[in-house]
C-alpha cells in the first residue's frame, strides 16, 4: 500500500508541475526539471557498469507517453507475449525495468511522480549510468517469475525511447517495436493528463521520436518495425498479424476477436481544437505523414 507520505508528495509535485508548465522550447527543460524536482529529485549518480552483455532476445516496446504504447502491449499479451506479469502498473509499464529507466534518466524513485520524462537526458548522461540497467538484466528472476520457459518475453515503457541504446548493448540480439501516434493527438493528450502546454507537448513528441529513431538505425532490419496507431486502429486484423508475425507470436484467439478491443476513436486527432493553431510546421509530423 502506498503511504500517506508518499501520496502527499505525489499530490505536492503535481500541483508545482501545474504552475511550471507552461515551457516553450527543449532547451528550457533541464531548468524546468530542476525547478520541478528539487532536492527531492534525488538524481541517480552515474553508474557506467562492466560491459556486461546478454543473449537473451526480449521485444523492447518504445513510442511516446499517450502514443498507444499501453493497448499495444496488451494486445501483444493477448498473443503470448510474456510483459512483466504481476511486475506491471496501471499504464501496463514494467515496473522492473522502468525502474532502472528512471536511474538512467536521472529521475525519482519508483511512485514519486517528479515528471522527469519532461526533461530527456542526454545520451552521455544516460550511457554514464548503464550500471544500473546492467543489474537489472542481471538480477531479473523476479520478472520472471510468472514466465513460462520459452515464451516470448519484453517490456513497454516509454523512457526505452531514451534508454534505447543501453539496453541494446546489453540485449544486442533484441527486436524493436516503435508505437508512433499523431504528435498533435499526443500533445492534446498530454494537456489534458499532465497540464501540459500544447506546444511543448509536441516539442517533446519530437524529441523523443528523433531519439528513437536514431536508436533504431543500429537494430537489423529484421529486428525493427516501426508502426502508427492510426494503422491499427484503421487496419487492425492486417497490422495484428503482421505485429504477431514481427514478434513471433501465435495468438490462440482470431485476429478479428482481439481487434475488437482496439479504440477506433482515439486514433484521430481532433485538428480543430484551436490549441493546435499553428503546430503544423514540424518536420516530424511530415516525416511520418501527418500533414
Amino acid at each position: 500500500m502506498v503511504s500517506a507520505r508518499v501520496m502527499e508528495s505525489w499530490h505536492c509535485m503535481n500541483r508545482l508541475h501545474a504552475i511550471l508548465r507552461h515551457v516553450p522550447r527543449l532547451s528550457d527543460m533541464p531548468s524546468m526539471a530542476a525547478a520541478v524536482g528539487g532536492r527531492a529529485l534525488l538524481r541517480r549518480a552515474p553508474m557506467a557498469g562492466s560491459g556486461f552483455v546478454s543473449d537473451e532476445a526480449p521485444l523492447i516496446i518504445i513510442g511516446m507517453h499517450r502514443s498507444g504504447t499501453s493497448i499495444v502491449t496488451r494486445l501483444l499479451e493477448r498473443g503470448g507475449l510474456y510483459a512483466g506479469g504481476a511486475w506491471l502498473d496501471e499504464n501496463h509499464e514494467s515496473i522492473y525495468f522502468s525502474r532502472a529507466n528512471r536511474a538512467m534518466c536521472g529521475e525519482g524513485p519508483y511512485l514519486v511522480h517528479d515528471y522527469g520524462w519532461t526533461a530527456p537526458k542526454s545520451g552521455e548522461f544516460i550511457l554514464a549510468r548503464r550500471g544500473y540497467a546492467e543489474r537489472a538484466a542481471r538480477n531479473a528472476s523476479a520478472f520472471f517469475a510468472d514466465r513460462t520457459d520459452q515464451q516470448v518475453w519484453g517490456w513497454k515503457d516509454p523512457r526505452n525511447a531514451l534508454t534505447l541504446p543501453v539496453w541494446l548493448s546489453i540485449y544486442p540480439k533484441a527486436n524493436v517495436l516503435h508505437i508512433v501516434r499523431d504528435g498533435r493527438a499526443v500533445a492534446l493528450s498530454l494537456a489534458e493528463r499532465d497540464d501540459l502546454d500544447v506546444s511543448f507537448g509536441l516539442s517533446l513528441w519530437a524529441h523523443y521520436a528523433a531519439r528513437a529513431e536514431s536508436a533504431m538505425e543500429r537494430v537489423p532490419d529484421g529486428r525493427r518495425m516501426s508502426i502508427r496507431f492510426e494503422d491499427l486502429a484503421a487496419s487492425p486484423v492486417e497490422t495484428l498479424e503482421s505485429l504477431y508475425t514481427f514478434a513471433g507470436l501465435a495468438p490462440a484467439a482470431p485476429l478479428e476477436e482481439i481487434a475488437r478491443d482496439i479504440r477506433s476513436e482515439r486514433a484521430t486527432a481532433p485538428l480543430a481544437d484551436p490549441r493546435l493553431a499553428g503546430l503544423v510546421d514540424d518536420p516530424m509530423l511530415a516525416r511520418y505523414s501527418y500533414r
